[in-house]
């Protein structure tokens, strides 16, 4: 056991002196600059009207649970085309989608009843 004590505080030793330490330095606005030449991804701009409505699809699972089709309609209200996805709580994210300015797109998935699948729209 005291192997294992010792061996962890060594890791954790090797760990901080391996990061890197970039305040102050001329490192830092090296990587200020190659962040900002990718694309932060976060939420969708407040342009992104989002419409979020819940239909009952008349069938069940195999556990006898009612399915419920979600839907989320988004129309870009913005100056520019966008590219967004729309993250799910209990699937995958949707495909990235480019919407022009003033179209609409939507994306849809069916759960049980009893839960919220949409999560938020983001960027992509």
């Amino acid at each position: 056991m005291r192997f294992l004590s010792t061996a962890f505080a060594c890791a954790a030793v090797m760990t901080a002196f391996a990061a890197p330490a970039y305040a102050g330095t001329a490192q830092a606005a090296t990587t200020t600059q190659a962040a900002g030449a990718v694309q932060i991804l976060g939420n969708a701009p407040s342009c992104v009207d989002r419409y979020v409505s819940r239909s009952y699809t008349g069938k069940r699972n195999s556990l006898g649970e009612v399915l419920v089709k979600t839907t989320v309609k988004l129309t870009n209200n913005c100056k520019n085309a966008v590219k967004v996805k729309v993250a799910w709580s209990w699937a995958p994210d949707s495909n990235c989608r480019h919407i022009s300015k003033g179209r609409t797109a939507s994306e849809s998935i069916t759960t049980t009843h009893d839960r919220e699948p949409y999560q938020k729209t983001k960027t992509c």
